[in-house]
């Protein structure tokens, strides 16, 4: 057990060197005149810098990991996909980044066996970057201080929880409409802080749950693993365990579980 606690440490120490060192090229373009913009097939925003750091972390998954296959936002898949893979979201809000606003991050996953196993989450923008590892405590690291992360508060009632999701402009799916609206409002506190954000301040036990849709396995495979290591549950609008999408909520599983029944009440 002591041997897999300082290979996972190694590991760890690993991803969040790598991760931390790509700051410097999404600062170089952020709130820059030089940053630009195009639109992918899906119309959603592209940046130099989403490209860049994704096309870095990959050779440097690459040469640690030879043949591990990866799954990134830019670029697809490298390999085939199967229960042991990376994940690379090189801007997780790329729209917040393109706007010159501090909430967005780089973001590196991986999957064991079918599990999350590693998650960081460096927002440059703020100076702070989340990290775990299968085994490891939860962390936060802030310039020199590293700070355990706290664990999950109980919540039995929507009227004590603040809670986070990703915008109005994602809650046009008809069935979760009036289940939504239902949650706001009767949620003690509710705010439109999206992307990986809202998880921020989950995880740092400000808020109660994050709800999101349309996302993908990129997004969510690192909050995933800091979900289990805190005693959150990240799962699906039905209550399942999911870090695939397109719907999700991390919460304490009391009320990660009363969020997806809200959801699907007529």
């Amino acid at each position: 057990m002591i041997l897999m606690a300082v290979n996972e440490q190694s590991l760890l120490n690993w991803v969040e060197k790598e991760v931390r060192g790509c700051r410097p090229i999404a600062l170089r373009y952020f709130r820059s005149a030089a940053l630009r913009i195009r639109r992918k097939a899906d119309g959603s925003p592209v940046t130099q810098a989403d490209q860049a750091i994704e096309e870095r972390l990959r050779r440097a998954i690459h040469r640690q990991f030879p043949g591990e296959p990866i799954l990134g936002e830019e670029f697809g898949s490298s390999g085939r996909l199967g229960d042991t893979y990376w994940t690379i979201d090189p801007i997780d809000g790329t729209r917040a980044f393109s706007c010159g606003l501090p909430s967005w991050g780089i973001m590196v996953g991986r999957v064991e066996r079918g599990r999350a196993t590693v998650g960081v989450v460096d927002y440059p923008a703020i100076g702070t970057t989340l990290a775990v590892a299968q085994g490891l405590p939860a962390y936060e690291r802030a310039s020199r201080q590293r700070s355990p992360l706290p664990r999950a508060r109980p919540r039995h009632t929507l009227r004590d929880a603040v809670i986070f999701h990703g915008g109005l402009r994602w809650w046009n799916v008809p069935k979760y409409v009036r289940g939504f609206q239902r949650i706001v409002k009767a949620s003690y506190l509710e705010r439109a802080y999206g992307d990986c954000y809202g998880y921020l301040w989950v995880l740092r036990g400000r808020a109660d749950a994050m709800l999101d849709y349309g996302v993908k396995p990129w997004d969510l495979v690192p909050f995933a693993a800091l979900a289990r290591a805190t005693g959150h549950l990240l799962c699906d609008f039905s209550g399942r365990h999911s870090f695939s999408g397109p719907d999700t909520i991390m919460a304490h599983p009391t009320l990660a579980r009363l969020i997806a029944r809200t959801l699907h009440a007529v």
